[in-house]
């Protein structure tokens, strides 16, 4: 930067650039060592950038590990900062044309990359695992009327990718054929640790037809995920409430004898050669239509 100081003192254009470049927030306001502290990463900044309060991480989260080591480069704190004392406004950097006064030279950058867990509803003083627990007894509050079955499904990382799927958009529950998958590493990797936030029950590949029955007694529609003859355009199905998704087989589909226990087989319109999708994607993509028309019914009934 010092070596660029004379370029801008003989260049008009590069000085007035350099001065506006001063105005903004990582110039002005944030110093990268200084602020350089738990809290500016997990409390001010997100404060600052305006993501949603219940997930600003406070201080007092992390005074409560007493067993970590902090060095002295990395405090929970910086006392002498003034990020604390700023408005969200002051966050918002903005690079303005030559004519200052109209808003349309005006743009400002507030959008940022939001991924982070919400804490404000986490008990402090319990260990992570008991939160977890805590967690597992509420699954059955989820307001999802959903079922997806995957019992035929024997790919560890199909699995552990429609786990994350199914937590993500708060499947009631998850069938798989063995729970001994989600200690398989390649399950875990993809499912980023979903599987202790939602519910997961086993029901064997020979137990389906009698665990099928039973969910229609129940009052759910059994929908297949398959091409038949008789198979019905996603986008032209209305998902039922109470509605139990059958998974096929990755190389096989659902076999003869469940596809005569599906109440409907409702099939993914494609445009392309190949004529078949991963079984995640495809499980993915229906899970999804079923959320989405459900948003869509409670919006209406409000």
């Amino acid at each position: 930067m010092a070596t660029l100081l004379p370029f801008f003192s003989t260049h008009r254009n590069a000085k007035k650039n350099w001065q506006r470049i001063q105005k903004h927030f990582f110039f002005e306001n944030f110093h990268p060592l200084k602020d350089y502290c738990l809290e500016t990463i997990f409390y001010a900044l997100p404060r600052l950038s305006e993501i949603a309060e219940e997930e600003w991480i406070s201080l007092k989260k992390f005074t409560a590990f007493t067993d970590i080591p902090l060095s002295a480069t990395f405090p929970c704190t910086c006392s002498h900062t003034e990020l604390l004392d700023l408005k969200p406004s002051d966050w918002s950097q903005q690079d303005i044309g030559l004519k200052s006064a109209e808003p349309d030279n005006q743009r400002q950058w507030t959008d940022v990359q939001k991924k982070i867990i919400p804490w404000k509803n986490s008990t402090p003083d319990l260990d992570l695992e008991l939160v977890f627990q805590d967690r597992a007894t509420k699954l059955g509050k989820s307001n999802s009327r959903l079922i997806v079955v995957a019992s035929l499904i024997d790919k560890p990382t199909n699995l552990g990718g429609l786990c994350r799927t199914c937590e993500i958009f708060g499947v009631s529950a998850l069938i798989v054929g063995s729970l001994h998958y989600i200690n398989d590493k390649q399950f875990q990797y993809l499912s980023v640790s979903a599987e202790q936030w939602l519910s997961l029950l086993e029901v064997k590949p020979f137990q389906l037809i009698d665990y099928l029955d039973q969910k229609k007694t129940e009052g759910y529609t059994i929908i297949g995920v398959e091409q038949t003859a008789k198979s019905c355009d996603l986008t032209e199905y209305c998902f039922p409430e109470k509605s139990l998704l059958l998974l096929g087989n990755e190389h096989e589909g659902i076999p003869a004898n469940l596809i005569q226990q599906l109440d409907v087989c409702v099939e993914i319109p494609q445009q392309g050669v190949i004529r078949s999708l991963n079984v995640h994607v495809s499980g993915a993509l229906l899970i999804w239509e079923y959320t989405r028309q459900q948003i869509i019914r409670e919006k209406i009934q409000r």
